[in-house]
């Protein structure tokens, strides 16, 4: 039975020479990004759960075949006639909810250019809303709920040896006229069964390339993205990866070894330059980060590397650690500086332990990145310019803005829509780039979409003032000369000049 792993891209024109598109798999937060029309987006991250899945197919000698539109830049009719070539048996891609009616529209066509293919949907919103999705979509045969990487094989295994689908859980499909559910949630634990992701058959098995992938915080180029954990013990409400595909459950992590296994497989086998972590938060653990800092420097493993982290857990021994083993940059959530919407986060955020874990990476050049988010509970002008300011007083490199999607399946979703704050049922409009949808009693959806597009500019005109910051700056654009050349260096400045003049 011949599987085929898609990751199909979806585009909206804004001018003659710009587009908007959609970033899907491999993205804890579904949003949408700008790019010239014709290129490859510079924002591409690598579709883990897909590549997981693949990977397992494989060693059970299942045939498997993928098609990374996304990171290729083709259209879907490129897609469908892959599909037609292909004839797989099944067709296997995820969901997001800004982008669901396309998802559910593109299964349509792929029926009808393949009738005999089976369409399997998987992701956030198809999990939230299985029987919805297989209501909405006759082509949609089958909806794989949470983690899928394991529910995938064992449909491909039952389907392949004439099984039946009673007994696997995580599943939702028809028989006999009517929807079957079967939500039962089996977590994959330990991590270490699962093998390396199947990174030479992306972006596409005919034109394997690790370096398409990237993520703009990396300093060296190619950056090979891994995971070293999944889930995260902070119950953040706004949070949807944690709640909807992991159900709220047990933080687990790859053992030190198979890390840098993983790590040494990335540098010796796909030429990684550097390594980024995106886990949902790389520094929850701080005896498993220094049990990975501990193993590469015991194997002499010399390869930068970055993380997706925190702000809450780290210490000082903790950044040296990191340091000392190669990292040379950490994203961490500080999501807002007000005290009233810190006090409901899910996290315990301190903002005294944000501005020190920032001057410990500084002293050890380690970049840094802030997050903050706008729309959050009793968001009003004042809470957000409370936020900014915060920031622009951090001992951080660079910030990014964004606007809060109560995503459905969350906790904030579900307060908002009994207290009647949702604005907007269309899902197109849950984009967490640019959309606001929840109402507050002082400001309007206006006003945060406004606060958000000005709040980069605002900040890097704070921190261009600081002779101090400008400096390190400096010594980053070095790093990003050594790591990249020229083009990384015209590349981050064409970014900043967007900030500044849009």
């Amino acid at each position: 039975m011949k599987t085929c792993l898609l990751n199909p891209l979806f585009t909206e024109p804004i001018d003659s020479k710009r587009e908007r598109y959609f970033v899907r798999s491999g993205s804890r937060w579904p949003a949408s990004y700008t790019k010239e029309r014709g290129r490859v987006g510079r924002y591409i991250p690598f579709p883990f759960y897909l590549a997981y899945a693949a990977a397992i197919l494989e060693r059970a000698s299942c045939p498997v075949t993928v098609m990374d539109a996304v990171a290729e830049n083709l259209s879907e009719e490129a897609v469908l006639a892959f599909v037609r070539d292909e004839a797989p048996d099944l067709v296997v891609y995820e969901t997001t909810t800004p982008t669901v009616h396309l998802d559910l529209a593109l299964a349509g066509r792929i029926k009808a250019a393949a009738p005999r293919t089976e369409i399997a949907l998987c992701g956030p919103h198809a999990t939230t809303f299985p029987r919805e999705v297989l209501q909405e979509e006759p082509s949609v045969d089958y909806v794989l709920l949470y983690e899928y990487e394991n529910t995938l094989y064992e449909l491909v295994t039952r389907k392949a040896g004439g099984g039946d689908m009673a007994s696997l859980p995580g599943i939702a499909y028809r028989q006999d006229g009517r929807i079957v559910l079967q939500p039962e949630y089996q977590p994959i634990d330990p991590l270490d069964q699962l093998p390396f992701p199947a990174r030479h058959l992306f972006p596409d098995p005919r034109r394997p390339d690790t370096a398409v992938y990237w993520d703009g915080f990396c300093q060296h180029r190619p950056a090979v993205q891994m995971h070293a954990s999944r889930g995260c013990p902070f119950r953040c409400d706004f949070c949807l990866w944690t709640q909807v595909m992991y159900q709220d459950g047990k933080y687990r992590t790859f053992t030190p070894a198979r890390v840098v296994d993983e790590m040494e497989e990335a540098v010796r086998r796909f030429g990684a330059k550097e390594i980024y972590f995106d886990d949902d938060d790389f520094t929850i653990n701080k005896k498993h980060v220094l049990g990975i800092c501990l193993e590469i420097q015991r194997r002499g493993l010399h390869v930068p590397w970055s993380c997706m982290g925190d702000a809450v857990v780290p210490d000082q021994e903790m950044i040296d650690a990191m340091a000392d083993a190669g990292c040379v940059g950490m994203k961490f959530g500080v999501e807002s500086a007000a005290p009233r919407i810190l006090d409901r986060l899910g996290k315990p955020v301190d903002l005294d332990r944000v501005r020190q874990v920032a001057r410990w990476c500084s002293r050890r050049k380690i970049k840094t990145h802030a997050t903050i988010t706008f729309g959050l509970w009793e968001e009003n002008r004042e809470t957000m310019e409370t936020s900014l300011a915060f920031v622009k007083d951090l001992d951080v490199d660079s910030v990014q803005f964004s606007i809060t999607s109560p995503f459905p399946g969350t906790r904030y979703f579900r307060e908002m829509e009994e207290t009647g704050r949702l604005k907007s049922r269309n899902w197109e409009d849950y984009d967490g780039s640019r959309s606001a949808v929840v109402a507050f009693p002082h400001l309007s959806l206006e006003e945060i979409q406004a606060f958000c597009e000005r709040a980069p500019g605002r900040w890097l005109l704070a921190k261009a003032r600081d002779p101090k910051w400008l400096l390190r700056q400096a010594g980053h654009f070095r790093r990003l000369a050594r790591g990249q050349g020229l083009a990384g260096v015209r590349g981050r400045l064409e970014r900043v000049r967007e900030i500044v003049w849009g």
